[in-house]
Parts: structure tokens; C-alpha cells; sequence
């Protein structure tokens, strides 16, 4: 072979081989990337096209779900049954905007993995389960619509928790938003109010820092990330007072089902390393004083609680509440902070605090009564 021929033949080698080694890396090494990547078309086309898995209250009333889409055959959309009831624990999934709440805390569990991609297509030929699974949530339906009702359009939080299981029984913020907005044809202009709003809608006032470790159940979190002055950070505080100290891990997500229904994970409780007693919850929230709630009377037991203003990082002063029933070894414990502002109120709104609080006793009490029957 001559000289140049050699070179023709070295050169096609070179060629050949920095392809082989770029087609690799696109392919293999950057594929997830450039797949998740949010300019990539094919991203929106994927998402649409998955369909996504339930996600169920305790009492397994549905409260997401997938429909297949009306204006294209091939794709999903997703509808949240009680709108802006839940929607700072569920959460959205949108094309647009991303996931939320469970939605994104969840992501991997509830889409289908039915797609084109290498990965996919491997998976299916090796026969695994490629449909979505459920999540179930510990939130119990009629009290997180009563705690969401009892604060109406006043700015504020509500949570109430099993002590004995750190379960997050309701967990409920005003304002709110409707998620289904979010997914819908005018999601962009929703998406610019919200953001654009000074009552900050999207923000989950409840929980704080601590959100994304509550939703997943995964990794730890301390007693410095639960803001005492937050509705889960008292609920917590009070509930470890009323178990000797001992504080139990708050959660939402209960359980995990596949597309045949059959359970494959749940959450067990789990106690902090953190330890709250009733001297310090005595020092932030006072003593806890007898209450009349509606319905308590024909239950063994006494309901408890207290009242006060605490000022917030931005010299807010808002008002809080905690009750617990029964005062003794309490089921549930229920926190409420409510801002300053509320219609026809002049001061940061204590009563009205102490009144939301005792709405959701009341209706966990009527909870209790008629599962008795």
C-alpha cells in the first residue's frame, strides 16, 4: 500500500473511531441527561405520553390520578379531584413547571416506565413491571376538608398528627391554589400569578424546611428543622411532651401498591433522636387548659390545648393554637398558626386560631365516635 493511500485509510480510521467513541458517550454515558434535560422536546413528548399511578388519603379516597387526554389519544393528563384542598402535600406534575409534593417526592413510583427509551425497552423485554404503582397517604380525608374549610381564605396553617406514630393526619395551608390549573391550557398565566403573588400561595407554611424529607420518608430529620413557631413544628414539640419526651418521625406517605393493588412498601414509625419534654413545651407554649369542643362530651376523656402570638423573622406577630384529645395520651394533636389580617379582625387573630383548631378536634372526635358504631 503506498503513502498515500496509508494516509487515506489512517485518516478514515481516525474519523471512525472518534465517532464510535462520541455515538458511545451521547448514547450510554449522557443519555440521562440530555433525557431530562428541559429543553429537549422529547422530554415533554415522554411525560405526556406516561401515564402516572394514584395517590389515595388514608381512607383511600382518590386524589390524583391520570385520564387519558381528550385532545390526544396518546398522552395522559392529570386531574386532582380536590383541587387546592390537598395541594400542598400532593402536590402537581406538569409539563411546564415540573413536579411538587408527592408528586415529585414520588416520581420514579408513579410514572410508567412504558417508554422507547434504551432502558425501557430492556426492562420490558426482561419481563419487569413497567406500569405506575399508588402512593396511599396518612392524611385522612374528612379531617384535612374540615381543617382546609375551618381556615377558609384566612392566612394560615394547620397539622394534626397521630403522636403515638408521627402519622400527619391532616396538613392544610391558606392561600392555596388549585393544581389542576397547573395542568390545564392557561397554566402559564396561573403559573405567573402565583409566583407573582405577595400571599406566596405555593409556599407550604406548614412545614418549612422539613418538607421534602416528610414526603419521602427518607433521611433524617431534627427537631432544628421543625420551625417551633410552625404549625408542624408545634404539633410535633406538643406530641412528644405528651409521650414522655419521645418524639416520633412526622410523615405522609403510608404505603406503596403496584397496578395489581398488591401492597409493596409501607412506612413504619419511626422515634427521632431528638427528645421534647413537657418542661420545654411548657416554656414555648404555656400550660395546657381544658377545652369545649363539640362532641368530646360523649367521649371518654377531656380535650386540652393553649393559646398565644408569637412574632415571626419578619416581627409578624402571628397567632397560635394547640390542642390534644384526650389530655391523657392524646390521639391526635392538632396545630394552628394564623396570621394577622383575617375579614373583620383587628389583632393577629387568636380566637380565630383557637377556633379552627377546635373545628378539627371536633371532627376527629366524630371520627373516632362513628368508627366506634
Amino acid at each position: 500500500m503506498n503513502g498515500p493511500i496509508r494516509r487515506v485509510v489512517l485518516v478514515l480510521g481516525m474519523i471512525f473511531l472518534v465517532l464510535v467513541v462520541d455515538l458511545t458517550y451521547w448514547q450510554a454515558i449522557a443519555a440521562d441527561r440530555l433525557r431530562q434535560n428541559p429543553r429537549n422536546p422529547r422530554v415533554e413528548l415522554t411525560r405526556s405520553g406516561q401515564e402516572r399511578g394514584e395517590i389515595l388519603s388514608a381512607d383511600a379516597v382518590v386524589l390524583a390520578r391520570s385520564v387519558p387526554d381528550p385532545l390526544d389519544s396518546g398522552a395522559f393528563r392529570r386531574e386532582y379531584l380536590y383541587g387546592s384542598v390537598y395541594a400542598h402535600v400532593v402536590g402537581f406534575s406538569s409539563a411546564l413547571f415540573g413536579d411538587r409534593g408527592v408528586e415529585a417526592a414520588h416520581a420514579s413510583l408513579l410514572r410508567s416506565r412504558r417508554d422507547l427509551t434504551t432502558s425501557g425497552i430492556l426492562n420490558a423485554l426482561l419481563g419487569e413491571d413497567l406500569r405506575p404503582r399508588s402512593i396511599q397517604l396518612t392524611l385522612n380525608h374528612e379531617l384535612q376538608a374540615t381543617a382546609a374549610r375551618a381556615l377558609s381564605d384566612r392566612r394560615g396553617s394547620v397539622v394534626a398528627l397521630d403522636p403515638a406514630t408521627g402519622q400527619v393526619l391532616a396538613m392544610a395551608n391558606s392561600p392555596t391554589f388549585n393544581p389542576n390549573a397547573l395542568v390545564g391550557t392557561n397554566a402559564a398565566v396561573v403559573w405567573d400569578a402565583l409566583t407573582e403573588s405577595p400571599d406566596g400561595p405555593l409556599v407550604n407554611r406548614a412545614v418549612g424546611g422539613s418538607l421534602p424529607e416528610l414526603l419521602t420518608a427518607e433521611g433524617t430529620i431534627t427537631l432544628d428543622e421543625m420551625d417551633p413557631r410552625s404549625a408542624l413544628g408545634i404539633a410535633t414539640r406538643v406530641a412528644a411532651a405528651g409521650q414522655d419526651g419521645l418524639m416520633m418521625r412526622p410523615y405522609v406517605t403510608a404505603r406503596v401498591f403496584d397496578a395489581d393493588s398488591d401492597q409493596v412498601s409501607q412506612t413504619d414509625p419511626e422515634p427521632m433522636t431528638d427528645t421534647f419534654g413537657h418542661e420545654a413545651a411548657l416554656s414555648l407554649y404555656g400550660e395546657s387548659r381544658p377545652l369545649v369542643v363539640r362532641g368530646a362530651r360523649d367521649r371518654p376523656g377531656e380535650p386540652a390545648g393553649n393559646s398565644g402570638v408569637a412574632e415571626l423573622d419578619a416581627g409578624e406577630p402571628a397567632a397560635w393554637f394547640f390542642g390534644v384529645w384526650p389530655a391523657a395520651r392524646p390521639t391526635i394533636v392538632v396545630a394552628v398558626v394564623v396570621y394577622p389580617g383575617g375579614p373583620g379582625e383587628i389583632g393577629p387573630g387568636r380566637a380565630a386560631a383557637a377556633s379552627i383548631g377546635r373545628a378539627v378536634l371536633a371532627a376527629w372526635i366524630h371520627i373516632i365516635t362513628s368508627s366506634d358504631e
